[in-house]
């Protein structure tokens, strides 16, 4: 995977872009509403923005690899949350 915010340290950016470039649109599936359902019976409560989504929407279109959904989820996670 090219990573052109290796040298802008800006993850979002090039979450968007690749999603752009590959014309790849979140769509929410009803697996993501038994998830939410899931989720809430454990006592949690998880809340996803736009990028998240991207990302989810990435692997589904097997754009990026399982690995590189972590990776991307996780870079883009200690960027928006640390500081």
């Amino acid at each position: 995977m090219d990573d052109p915010a290796e040298k802008t340290g800006n993850i979002e950016n090039y979450i968007r872009h690749l999603a752009r470039q590959n014309g790849v649109t979140y769509q929410r599936l009803p697996d993501d509403d038994i998830a939410t359902v899931a989720t809430r019976l454990t006592g949690d409560e998880v809340v996803t923005d736009d990028v998240e989504d991207l990302i989810v929407a990435l692997r589904r279109a097997n754009v990026i690899s399982g690995e590189q959904m972590v990776e991307l989820l996780g870079r883009y996670l200690r960027n928006t949350y640390s500081s």
